[in-house]
């Protein structure tokens, strides 16, 4: 029977809120060159632009499908939509980088809950082939959206400029919105039990929340500051917290007895390095091709096509290798790959062109593309079907923890190792400034007002001398900071290879996790 009018409108619905929620950090990243010149702030306030919108993502979807479960999928969906559109508002009308960083953490939360909403919306309306098309449209609009996310963030920062990505959002979402009141049902489900880990949800976001301003902050603050120290504690002290109380909630987020079987916990630890290097790669590679570089917001989403668009090229091509011989080999190949990619990144001078950049960023692309499918079904299939919601769950946690942490970790690194290399490269022509002054003078990159006051108070040095101080600082700091993702994805191969057991061949046809980061494509 084909779909009705109404149940049409309802796909699009459905379908337009997965693809619309992987915008906002898919398209952001092509323009932080624009609002780092625009607003002259720190990179470190950068980095929460993309954070925000993890931290609340990652935290919330599990929980925000279990309420949707209990009081109503279409209302949770229409909820969450209305936070994402509201969010996407303030940010297309921020003044400066702190209303620009709450607003995209609204339009994450908010976004945390349109995915698994939106799923639910398809399994009530939807049966037997019409519903694996409407899941297979679902899970399409999430790699489409994350593939070429890049490119529709270059050409409206271009073109318009980038407060036109959240135009978009909100766009859609209205779009959105209209058609889930006038065309879709309210269901629920009737044995979902009302037991929901509220607890475990907000011990988690304060959990990523003091995590990640240690890192991000700790350059700026000093690592041995006690506000820094102070955060860390906290942040373990909500780790162990959090444990407790997952252990001992009937309906956790997570369910640790997962991790007791090979396979699955191996798996975790290749999507939090999948995730945690293409966190890290998504954040800098921009910046180095508009700052460094000087490309355009348009070509800098071309030049990086490879590497999303290669993903999505080679996954299906992990699923047919796993279906023959097993997930492990081509995981194994693909982290190799990976690897190799991002070593091969770690040798960029100032002098670094996209010709030089082209074959590592497409083997980068590739190999994640072809351990991504096959990981999912390593994953899957070491847990019993009545338990895969919660296998699911656990995995778009680590995801998104390993995308937040790769942009929070990596850029820590960096910001200590830039100031560190400007301040060492002045001594060298006789010019003395603390690390401070160093920071400030980063920004002459992105010629921001607080550089150029520096700059000014500097005596000693002109600018051309200080812009290629800085470059050079950039690239220096940059090729040591992705070492971290080098070695985490390649112990990722060694732990592949002695924790995951060789297993019979898996069906290729296995779903796709509900809420795949906007990183990557859902696999």
């Amino acid at each position: 029977m084909p779909p009705t009018r109404g149940n049409r409108r309802t796909l699009a619905a459905t379908v337009g809120a997965a693809g619309i929620s992987q915008l906002p950090t898919a398209a952001i990243v092509v323009a932080l060159a624009s609002i780092h010149h625009e607003f002259g702030t720190s990179l470190e306030a950068l980095q929460w632009t993309v954070t925000a919108f993890l931290i609340p993502y990652t935290a919330l979807m599990i929980v925000a499908g279990r309420v949707a479960d209990v009081f109503g999928r279409r209302l949770i969906l229409l909820a969450g939509t209305g936070a994402f559109v509201g969010g996407s508002a303030l940010a297309a009308l921020s003044v400066g980088a702190p209303m620009l960083i709450g607003s995209i953490a609204v339009a994450g939360a908010g976004a945390a809950a349109m995915i698994p909403s939106s799923m639910s919306v398809i399994t009530d309306v939807f049966f037997d082939a019409q519903r694996a098309v409407a899941i297979g449209l679902w899970g399409g609009a999430t790699e489409l959206v994350s593939g070429v996310g890049i490119l529709i963030g270059g050409l409206l920062t271009e073109l318009v400029g980038w407060r036109a990505i959240f135009l978009v959002c909100i766009l859609i979402g209205v779009a959105i919105l209209a058609t889930v009141v006038l065309a879709t049902p309210e269901s629920r489900d009737p044995h979902a039990s009302r037991h929901i880990d509220y607890l475990g949800a907000a011990v988690s976001v304060f959990l990523l929340s003091a995590l990640s301003l240690a890192l991000i902050q700790g350059p700026s603050w000093g690592f041995g500051a006690p506000s820094t120290i102070a955060l860390f504690a906290l942040a373990a002290a909500a780790a162990v917290v959090f444990v407790v109380v997952e252990l001992r909630v009937p309906f956790p987020i997570i369910d640790f007895s997962l991790l007791r079987r090979r396979n699955f916990a191996g798996s975790l630890v290749v999507i939090f390095a999948l995730d945690f290097s293409l966190g890290a790669l998504l954040f800098f590679l921009p910046l180095f091709f508009q700052q460094m570089v000087g490309y355009s917001a348009i070509f800098t989403g071309i030049v990086l096509l490879p590497l999303t668009g290669l993903m999505v090229l080679g996954s299906p091509l992990g699923g047919k290798i796993a279906a023959k011989v097993g997930p492990r080999p081509p995981i194994v190949v693909g982290l190799g790959l990976m690897s190799i990619g991002i070593f091969l990144m770690t040798r960029m001078t100032t002098e670094t062109t996209v010709a030089q950049l082209w074959l590592p960023t497409a083997i980068i692309g590739f190999g994640t593309g072809l351990a991504l499918t096959p990981m999912n079904l390593a994953a899957m299939n070491a847990v019993n079907p009545e338990r895969a919601g919660a296998a699911s769950g656990l995995l778009v946690t680590l995801s998104g923890l390993g995308a937040t942490m790769g942009v929070a970790l990596t850029g820590a690194l960096f910001n200590e190792l830039q100031a560190n290399r400007v301040v060492t490269l002045l001594a060298g022509m006789d010019t003395t400034v603390t690390e401070a002054q160093a920071r400030n003078l980063t920004g002459l990159l992105a010629d921001t007002s607080r550089a150029r006051a520096e700059l000014d108070q500097t005596v000693g040095v002109g600018e051309s001398e200080a812009v290629e101080v800085v470059r050079e600082a950039f690239v220096s700091a940059l090729n040591s900071s992705l070492f971290i993702s080098v070695a985490l994805v390649g112990v990722s191969v060694l732990l592949t290879v002695l924790v995951m057991r060789k297993e019979p061949a898996a069906p290729e046809d296995l779903g796709p996790p509900i809420g795949a980061p906007p990183f990557r494509p859902a696999q």
